[in-house]
């Protein structure tokens, strides 16, 4: 293959919705012979009055360049034109810029490799207007020569990084930098939906942590360098100390019905980790418990013994189970309860007075009233879109916790049994003593 290859390449482009048509009107005005071709054909008209040349099929527009850049909707549209190419396609390069996964990008490596074709996988970040400008990124990664051949093409498009011969490293790159805006984003969007909740000024304070961004950017630097070399700092300062926050967090999110479970979750991980012995590190230190490669805990490491911390630390392991499926249903846990409680009532029993007897605090009525608003409940009982969400969120929870009971002798399984039981009953016991 010539390396030397000048940026007049002819160079095809299959797929035109709008990033595709993009990168074909960038190439076209950088003067390459720029072939296109799309499913629904009408899309080529506006490139091809500017110069581009409309192929009737994707065999043939392979077939019209040495460079081949694939920029699709999804995966699945990848392979039903990929089922159309079954001729030689020795000497193509063919760079795919379709979202998709590493998997993904490794599959079609292979079957490009099958075709005598050399493979580069792409991911692209940034608005579809400034494509051909430095403000957009192009992630790279697959094979080199192929890359290397094409570089001053590709450089014509935008900002472009190359991460390696593994095919799937630019779609890691791609997924996980999308990921970052996507947390970061619906985090900022929970926090807004608390500052309006409590009646002050969302855009003051949306200007005041855009002020404060520029914080993060060392701290990001030095939890890098924390996760490669697994020594942990205080950096926002020890566990021990950042853990008193979490009640206050959380309680405060409960009282406005925000949503809890990412805030569940930092709980759950700094107490296991204070609990591992590990109080004095930082927050980067959480790592250690999200990082596939570390041995699992077995039975019998650092097991906490029975009493109230080991009965608190399960019911904050389960519970953030059940936000992780509430969450995406847009119901609060005491809702769920409700619901549950709905669900178990007799016919005939005044659902309100129920619920309030098993579900303690003065919001009840506003809780019933909100359910009856989504038509979750009518009257005294579940509606029938009621009844199917709590049978499917149900499953869903079942699915999510089968595997916890798995490998639980049945003789352990009914000795806990009656030790919760009774620990339940004395607590309830407790409790009545107390409020009479």
């Amino acid at each position: 293959m010539d390396t030397n290859i000048d940026t007049n390449t002819p160079v095809t482009v299959i797929g035109l919705g709008e990033m595709g048509t993009a990168i074909a009107e960038a190439l076209i005005e950088r003067g390459h012979r720029t072939t296109v071709w799309n499913r629904t054909a009408s899309r080529s008209a506006p490139l091809v009055a500017i110069g581009a040349e409309a192929a009737p099929t994707a065999a043939a527009a392979v077939a019209a360049s040495p460079l081949i850049v694939v920029c699709l909707l999804d995966g699945d549209a990848v392979d039903a034109v990929r089922g159309t190419l079954d001729a030689d396609m020795r000497d193509k390069v063919v760079v795919n810029v379709t979202s998709g996964s590493p998997a993904a990008a490794r599959r079609t490596a292979e079957w490009a490799s099958a075709h005598g074709a050399k493979y580069v996988d792409g991911g692209i970040m940034g608005d579809v207007s400034r494509v051909g400008t430095p403000d957009v990124l192009f992630s790279f990664s697959g094979d080199h020569d192929g890359y290397e051949a094409h570089r001053p093409v590709l450089e014509g498009l935008g900002t472009i990084a190359y991460f390696g011969e593994d095919p799937g490293f630019a779609a890691v790159e791609f997924l996980a930098q999308v990921a970052v805006g996507y947390e970061f984003l619906l985090g900022l969007l929970h926090t807004f939906a608390l500052v309006k909740a409590e009646g002050a000024d969302v855009t003051a304070f949306a200007d005041r942590v855009a002020g404060s961004i520029g914080g993060y950017v060392p701290l990001v630097k030095s939890f890098g360098a924390a996760v490669s070399t697994r020594e942990y700092g205080p950096d926002l300062g020890p566990l021990s100390v950042q853990a008193a926050l979490m009640d206050d967090l959380i309680s405060h999110r409960e009282s406005l019905d925000i949503d809890t479970v990412r805030m569940r979750e930092v709980q759950r991980l700094m107490d296991r980790r204070i609990s591992d012995g590990h109080g004095d590190q930082g927050f980067s230190s959480l790592f250690e418990l999200l990082d596939d490669s570390r041995p699992r805990r077995r039975m019998g490491d650092d097991v906490i013994p029975f009493g109230p911390q080991l009965i608190g630390q399960t019911e904050k392991a389960l519970n953030a189970l059940l936000q992780i499926v509430l969450s995406g249903r847009d119901l609060t846990e005491r809702q769920w309860m409700s619901l549950r409680l709905a669900s178990q009532l007799d016919d005939g029993d005044d659902l309100d007075t129920f619920v309030a007897a098993r579900l303690h605090g003065p919001d009840v009525g506003r809780l019933l009233a909100s359910l009856r608003d989504r038509g979750l409940i009518a009257g005294s009982a579940l509606s029938a879109s009621g009844a199917a969400l709590v049978a499917e969120i149900g499953r869903e929870i079942a699915d999510l916790t089968g595997s916890l009971w798995e490998g639980i002798d049945e003789r352990e399984s009914q000795a806990a049994t009656r030790v919760l039981n009774h620990v339940l009953e004395e607590a309830r016991m407790l409790l009545r003593a107390s409020t009479a």
